[in-house]
């Protein structure tokens, strides 16, 4: 099926652009105390994005007041004001709109801001700097948090009109049982929804019809779709002829749609909702509060695809089998209190995929009410945040994990020389210039992340084995430090200063802790590359815990673990993956960097 709205990701594209554009623009509320920055700010985020228009409020009361009142899109707002700081103002704001995307936009930037502004449920936090490709990171972030919530917004209102529409909707699985019916189906067929769940379509028919059900009418629907009247037989035994339209979904879910009229317009709007609802870029599932344990009675192919499980695996459950070890007590009482409180609630925890894979997950419960004020359904959307949490959380390290980075072409320069002083061979001298030419970019590119906060900026095609092979040579102290193979042709997309800080690292890793001379092999993958030493290699234990910032197998070491932590920034930086296992042809550590992250 062809989706009616586009999937929108983390990545900008055109298409997105001209959503947000044709949909009237963005309204932006910007809450500054300092006009000077607050009219910079305006000035420039209005020229990256010409669709944006910027509101300002120097005074975070007035902000508040402001983003209740007006028809804003995002709230923008710096951290430290005269008296109330940005994490009130959020409080305050999301009290009239929990789901209002703010982005926190400020100069004081600290561990303890960073994990409180996540803890708060900030859409996104971002650290002020000197430059003006500042602005343009502030413009992508708003776009996509827009972008985000007016898709979600499309994909609540589609199953709110799936619930209020007039015609009756059910939705069965392989074995030919109600897993979702809306009020209208059940009023149709004068059934309590709590008895059709679970049951076999066979209820609804009389028995001289089940046989051209189920060896013409079915095998139609399979097919292509079928479409035509049928007669139910009702509760208390009365017959009801419905005009009746059967298809099913690619993973077999059967939809069916009955109706006392015929209304093609009604039809064709319901069918729509439908793939909206599939097609969304967010993981859906409907769960029934009248049932006990609350189970899931719908999950749409987002939710399948993130949590890995197939949707009969799902049905029936309810959301907690999600949960495990590593899940915090704390978000899972605050969603429990979206069931007894009946309103929105939001949080953040950890769950887990069916291969077990950990993964953080954005959850909003939303119950949903009829005509009379009953509770009918509870619908969650739910959203992997895993890089943007991890990314906030290895931001804090920035500044030192950067600084190693200077560490290995410094000391390649500072032996050649001593080399140069020792023997008066002015070779040496001529050999270390690599080295400090690598230094001088190195030494740029960490002023320019340190005052961005951004790792990566504008990203090319880049031959990964030319930018290993220059890697190495400016890594070169010693003719004896080893050899270097780059096998295939492996190629990335990615920022070419970050992409060799990563080459310097795990190349200066693999010389460090082999034996000379070491010998290090470079080779592409299917959708990526890997770098692989003859060095000592990393246990399974430790394989998890090397990228971690402060790990090291040696004891006083000044540097530990920054060298790994800051690969593990860049490749999250790029929305990549990096795995480390054995090197079987070498014997040593192999780590292999996906650059699809899923």
């Amino acid at each position: 099926m062809t989706a009616e709205f586009p999937r929108l990701g983390l990545d900008e594209t055109l298409d997105e652009r001209a959503l947000l554009a044709d949909a009237g623009g963005v309204t932006v509320l910007h809450v500054e105390d300092d006009p000077a920055v607050a009219e910079l700010v305006a000035r420039f985020v209005e020229r990256e994005r010409e669709y944006f228009e910027v509101v300002t409020e120097t005074d975070p009361h007035a902000g508040v007041e402001r983003a209740r009142e007006a028809d804003v899109d995002c709230v923008v707002c710096d951290y430290e004001m005269p008296g109330m700081n940005g994490l009130a103002v959020l409080e305050a704001v999301r009290e009239g709109d929990p789901e209002l995307p703010f982005l926190l936009f400020t100069g004081t930037g600290s561990e303890e801001i960073a994990s409180e502004a996540i803890s708060a449920g900030v859409t996104d936090y971002l650290q002020k700097g000197v430059g003006t490709g500042q602005y343009e990171v502030l413009a992508n972030r708003v776009e996509q948090a827009v972008a985000r919530r007016r898709a979600e917004r499309h994909v609540e209102r589609g199953f709110h009109a799936i619930e209020a529409a007039h015609d009756g909707i059910s939705l069965l699985n392989d074995d030919g049982e109600f897993v979702y019916v809306n009020a209208a189906f059940a009023g149709i067929v004068g059934y309590d929804r709590g008895e059709l769940l679970g049951s076999h379509w066979e209820l609804l028919y009389p028995a001289a019809e089940r046989e051209r059900v189920a060896n013409v009418i079915l095998p139609q629907a399979r097919a292509d779709e079928w479409a035509g009247e049928t007669e139910y037989v009702r509760e208390d035994g009365e017959t009801v002829t419905v005009d009746h339209r059967l298809s099913f979904t690619r993973e077999g879910t059967m939809v069916c749609t009955v109706s006392e009229i015929d209304d093609d317009a009604v039809r064709e709007e319901l069918s729509m909702k439908e793939r909206t609802m599939d097609e969304a870029p967010i993981g859906i599932v409907v769960t029934d509060p009248s049932r006990e344990d609350n189970p899931i009675t719908y999950a749409n192919d987002g939710f399948l695809e993130l949590t890995g499980y197939a949707r009969d695996e799902v049905l029936g459950r309810n959301c907690r089998f999600l949960q495990g070890e590593a899940t915090h007590d704390a978000p899972v009482a605050e969603l429990a209190r979206a069931v007894t409180a009946e309103e929105p609630v939001t949080v953040e925890l950890r769950n887990y995929r069916k291969d077990g894979e950990l993964f953080w997950n954005r959850v909003t419960v939303t119950p949903l009410f009829d005509d009379d004020g009953t509770l009918e359904h509870f619908v969650g959307f739910q959203e992997d945040v895993t890089t943007r949490r991890e990314l906030l959380s290895e931001f804090r390290g920035l500044g030192s994990v950067l600084s190693h980075d200077l560490r290995n072409p410094l000391q390649a320069a500072h032996g050649q020389l001593e080399l140069a002083l020792e023997t008066g061979d002015i070779d040496h001298v001529e050999r270390a210039m690599p080295s400090l030419d690598r230094l001088d970019e190195v030494i740029d590119d960490v002023t320019d992340v340190l005052q961005s906060g951004s790792i990566v900026d504008e990203r090319e095609p880049l031959d990964v084995g030319s930018v290993v092979e220059s890697v190495w040579w400016s890594l070169q102290g010693d003719a004896e430090v080893g050899s270097l193979e780059v096998r295939g042709s492996p190629t990335v997309r990615g920022d070419r200063d970050a992409v060799q800080r990563l080459f310097d690292n795990l190349l200066g890793n693999a010389v460090e802790h082999g034996e000379p001379p070491v010998t290090v092999h470079v080779g592409e993958l299917e959708d990526g590359f890997y770098v692989a030493d003859d060095g000592p290699g990393v246990p399974a234990a430790n394989r998890e815990r090397i990228f971690e910032q402060g790990f090291s197998t040696k004891e006083n070491d000044v540097d530990a673990g920054l060298g790994l932590t800051s690969v593990r920034q860049i490749v999250l930086a790029h929305d990549w993956r990096i795995d480390v296992t054995d090197s079987e042809a070498l014997g040593g550590a192999r780590f292999e960097i996906r650059t699809r992250n899923r």
